[in-house]
């Protein structure tokens, strides 16, 4: 963390920012892998973000750092008890009532598993927000005048949007920044002349493609987004306008678990993979020729074989956080697609382990 540590972390924790959290610790992990809090406030920000793999790589290795710590395995027994892997979650909580026989939380999870649920309730339950009354106790929030400063500022921003859509201004989904980038008005060509391109569009093609991309930025399509910048990039769009594309393509997100919208399958990917460069993608299938170096791990993902059915292809994935995977393992990846050359590889944001 350039000049901010743990303490930072801990600070916007404390304010429910999980999503701030995540952003500045993971590109720490390499950094603070022997750090028990580190991985604890990761795992943890992850586990409220809803990106449950996340949540149980990282307080996997608090656990492995700490595992004695009833907090830890209170994260890891929801994470079991949403995957409905009950006799997992079971071990943990009896765990946690081993050392605290009093925690509500573990009795709490204990009880629902008593009751018994069916994939149907436990998807209800799962829907209905209840899933957090199994998370580990956060800490008390930050000091009070700061959220009364926000809660106010939050009301005046609420106010001055209900002005505009009553005054006919702009509604829907918002992206600050996306809507002011443009084709400079006084282009004298929107393309190249030439057809040694993957992609020749007409000067109509050419706007009307960038004019897409900026509305499904606008309504965080980003995924959909990603495929006309690129068409733009590989095309014979004048250089201007792929200045602007590449600025568009700035305001591009990676995806979670439950946030991923528009994935794109393998073969799509496949048949033309330059167009979905920087792109969010779902593919389970297995580990094989694991790597583990000091900064990160590497492997080749079969993917689609994850039941051993049907082999689609092969890719290979980066991951630049602890993880425990093993060759053969099944495994879901949502990572971007990175070019390599001709070759698109995976750079994992998130990965489940799948039940085999």
């Amino acid at each position: 963390m350039k000049r901010k540590g743990l303490g930072e972390a801990r600070r916007l924790f404390r304010a429910r920012r999980f999503p701030d959290v995540i952003r500045l610790l993971e590109p720490e992990v390499f950094r603070y892998r022997e750090n028990f809090e580190y991985f604890q406030l990761l795992g943890f920000s992850c586990l409220h973000a809803g990106d449950f793999g996340g949540a149980f790589s990282y307080i996997s290795r608090a656990y492995q750092l700490k595992d004695d710590e009833p907090s830890v395995i209170l994260g890891l027994a929801a994470v079991h008890f949403r995957r409905a892997e009950n006799e997992s979650a079971l071990q943990r909580w009896l765990e946690v009532v081993e050392a605290q026989p009093s925690n509500p939380i573990a009795r709490r999870g204990l009880d629902l598993l008593r009751k018994g649920m069916t994939p149907g309730t436990l998807q209800e339950f799962i829907d209905s927000g209840r899933l957090k009354t199994l998370f580990p106790p956060l800490p008390r929030r930050a000091a009070l005048a700061p959220i009364l400063i926000a809660g106010l500022s939050l009301l005046i921003l609420a106010g001055l949007a209900w002005m505009t859509v009553r005054l006919g201004g702009p509604r829907g989904p918002q992206r600050p920044g996306v809507s002011v980038i443009e084709i400079p008005s006084d282009l004298s060509s929107f393309v190249d002349i030439g057809t040694d391109f993957p992609f020749v569009l007409s000067e109509r093609e050419v706007r009307q493609t960038f004019r897409k991309a900026k509305n499904e930025l606008l309504t965080y399509s980003d995924n959909l987004a990603i495929v006309d910048i690129n068409r733009m990039l590989l095309s014979n769009a004048a250089p201007a306008v792929k200045e602007r594309a590449r600025m568009l393509k700035g305001f591009v997100t990676q995806a979670t678990f439950d946030t991923l919208k528009d994935a794109y399958p393998y073969a799509a990917v496949m048949k033309q993979p330059a167009l979905y460069d920087g792109a969010s993608v779902a593919w389970k299938g297995k580990v094989a020729n694991l790597k583990v170096a000091k900064e990160s791990i590497a492997f080749d993902l079969l993917v689609g074989y994850d039941q051993e059915k049907q082999l689609e292809g092969i890719v290979p994935v980066t991951v630049p956080f602890a993880a425990d995977l093993a060759n053969g393992g099944a495994v879901e990846v949502l990572g971007q697609v990175v070019m390599n050359g001709t070759a698109p590889t995976l750079l994992t944001i998130s990965l489940h382990r799948l039940a085999q």
